[in-house]
Protein backbone atom coordinates (compact mmCIF):
# COMPACT_ATOMS: atom_id res chain seq x y z
CA UNK A 1 0.00 0.00 0.00
CA UNK A 2 1.42 3.55 -1.37
CA UNK A 3 0.45 6.87 0.73
CA UNK A 4 1.26 9.64 -1.29
CA UNK A 5 -0.14 13.25 -2.24
CA UNK A 6 -0.02 16.04 -5.26
CA UNK A 7 1.09 18.30 -2.50
CA UNK A 8 3.54 16.78 -0.39
CA UNK A 9 6.71 15.01 -2.00
CA UNK A 10 7.79 12.49 1.04
CA UNK A 11 10.26 14.23 3.18
CA UNK A 12 9.45 18.01 1.60
CA UNK A 13 7.94 20.97 3.21
CA UNK A 14 4.03 21.41 3.78
CA UNK A 15 2.88 24.65 2.60
CA UNK A 16 2.24 27.26 4.92
CA UNK A 17 -1.48 27.20 4.04
CA UNK A 18 -1.83 23.56 5.78
CA UNK A 19 -0.56 25.51 9.04
CA UNK A 20 -3.22 25.96 12.11
CA UNK A 21 -2.30 29.48 12.30
CA UNK A 22 -2.79 30.02 8.50
CA UNK A 23 -5.51 29.00 6.50
CA UNK A 24 -5.73 25.09 8.51
CA UNK A 25 -6.27 23.11 5.62
CA UNK A 26 -5.22 19.48 5.22
CA UNK A 27 -2.84 18.25 2.24
CA UNK A 28 -4.57 16.16 -0.31
CA UNK A 29 -3.69 12.49 0.21
CA UNK A 30 -4.21 9.92 -2.22
CA UNK A 31 -3.72 6.11 -1.71
CA UNK A 32 -3.65 2.87 -3.59
CA UNK A 33 -2.48 -0.87 -3.12
CA UNK A 34 -4.22 -1.94 -0.32
CA UNK A 35 -4.95 -5.15 0.85
CA UNK A 36 -7.78 -6.67 -1.03
CA UNK A 37 -9.51 -7.96 2.29
CA UNK A 38 -9.33 -4.17 3.43
CA UNK A 39 -12.46 -2.91 5.35
CA UNK A 40 -12.03 0.38 6.28
CA UNK A 41 -8.86 2.72 6.96
CA UNK A 42 -7.33 4.58 9.79
CA UNK A 43 -5.52 7.42 9.04
CA UNK A 44 -3.38 9.77 11.99
CA UNK A 45 -1.09 12.96 11.13
CA UNK A 46 1.85 13.27 13.89
CA UNK A 47 3.88 15.69 15.09
CA UNK A 48 7.22 13.44 15.38
CA UNK A 49 9.91 16.14 16.10
CA UNK A 50 11.31 15.30 19.85
CA UNK A 51 9.60 19.02 20.50
CA UNK A 52 6.39 17.65 19.51
CA UNK A 53 5.78 14.79 22.11
CA UNK A 54 3.72 13.16 19.38
CA UNK A 55 1.29 15.15 19.65
CA UNK A 56 -1.61 14.13 17.54
CA UNK A 57 -2.44 16.64 14.70
CA UNK A 58 -5.67 14.38 13.00
CA UNK A 59 -7.43 11.23 13.33
CA UNK A 60 -9.92 9.92 10.68
CA UNK A 61 -11.43 6.43 11.24
CA UNK A 62 -14.32 4.70 9.54
CA UNK A 63 -13.10 6.01 5.81
CA UNK A 64 -14.44 3.71 3.82
CA UNK A 65 -12.31 0.81 1.79
CA UNK A 66 -13.73 2.14 -1.76
CA UNK A 67 -12.16 5.21 -0.80
CA UNK A 68 -8.82 6.51 -2.18
CA UNK A 69 -8.49 10.38 -1.63
CA UNK A 70 -9.18 12.98 0.64
CA UNK A 71 -8.92 16.55 -1.34
CA UNK A 72 -7.07 18.84 0.36
CA UNK A 73 -9.13 21.35 2.26
CA UNK A 74 -11.91 19.27 1.26
CA UNK A 75 -14.30 17.15 3.17
CA UNK A 76 -13.76 13.90 4.65
CA UNK A 77 -14.91 10.53 4.30
CA UNK A 78 -14.45 9.18 7.65
CA UNK A 79 -15.01 10.66 11.17
CA UNK A 80 -12.88 12.82 12.44
CA UNK A 81 -11.79 11.80 15.95
CA UNK A 82 -9.27 14.54 16.13
CA UNK A 83 -10.07 17.50 13.90
CA UNK A 84 -7.22 18.60 11.77
CA UNK A 85 -5.10 20.69 13.55
CA UNK A 86 -2.40 22.07 11.12
CA UNK A 87 1.22 22.52 12.23
CA UNK A 88 2.25 24.66 14.21
CA UNK A 89 5.49 24.24 16.03
CA UNK A 90 6.75 26.81 18.19
CA UNK A 91 9.86 27.52 16.94
CA UNK A 92 11.52 26.48 13.90
CA UNK A 93 10.74 23.19 11.42
CA UNK A 94 8.70 20.22 12.85
CA UNK A 95 8.47 16.80 11.37
CA UNK A 96 5.03 15.50 10.49
CA UNK A 97 3.92 11.75 9.86
CA UNK A 98 0.62 11.14 7.98
CA UNK A 99 -0.02 7.18 8.45
CA UNK A 100 -2.63 5.52 6.41
CA UNK A 101 -4.11 1.98 8.15
CA UNK A 102 -5.31 -0.78 6.16
CA UNK A 103 -8.31 -2.48 8.53
CA UNK A 104 -10.17 -5.74 8.05
CA UNK A 105 -14.04 -6.58 8.42
CA UNK A 106 -13.37 -7.76 12.14
CA UNK A 107 -11.50 -4.64 13.45
CA UNK A 108 -13.82 -3.13 16.21
CA UNK A 109 -15.98 -0.07 16.20
CA UNK A 110 -13.98 2.80 17.80
CA UNK A 111 -15.61 5.43 20.44
CA UNK A 112 -15.53 9.02 19.19
CA UNK A 113 -13.13 9.79 22.08
CA UNK A 114 -10.60 7.46 21.00
CA UNK A 115 -6.82 8.71 21.53
CA UNK A 116 -4.46 7.21 18.52
CA UNK A 117 -2.75 5.34 21.31
CA UNK A 118 -5.79 3.49 22.24
CA UNK A 119 -6.95 2.91 19.02
CA UNK A 120 -3.79 1.24 18.01
CA UNK A 121 -4.30 -1.14 21.01
CA UNK A 122 -7.32 -1.50 20.15
CA UNK A 123 -6.82 -2.63 16.55
CA UNK A 124 -3.73 -5.01 17.49
CA UNK A 125 -4.29 -7.47 15.19
CA UNK A 126 -6.90 -6.00 12.88
CA UNK A 127 -4.35 -3.75 11.20
CA UNK A 128 -3.15 -5.68 7.26
CA UNK A 129 -0.96 -2.43 5.93
CA UNK A 130 0.25 0.26 6.81
CA UNK A 131 1.76 3.46 4.40
CA UNK A 132 3.23 6.68 6.06
CA UNK A 133 3.76 10.11 4.53
CA UNK A 134 5.90 12.51 6.20
CA UNK A 135 6.61 16.07 5.45
CA UNK A 136 8.16 19.12 7.66
CA UNK A 137 6.65 22.46 8.35
CA UNK A 138 8.51 25.63 9.41
CA UNK A 139 6.68 28.23 11.28
CA UNK A 140 7.40 31.48 9.09
CA UNK A 141 8.96 34.44 10.47
CA UNK A 142 6.01 36.87 12.04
Amino acid sequence: MKLTSMELINGGALETRHGEKYDNVCPQLGWNGAPPETASFLLAMVDVHPDGFGDVHWLVDRIPAEVGEIEGGGAIAGRELTRYAGPCPSDGTHEYAFTLYALDAAAPELPATTTLDAALEQLDGHVLATSTLSGSFTRPAD
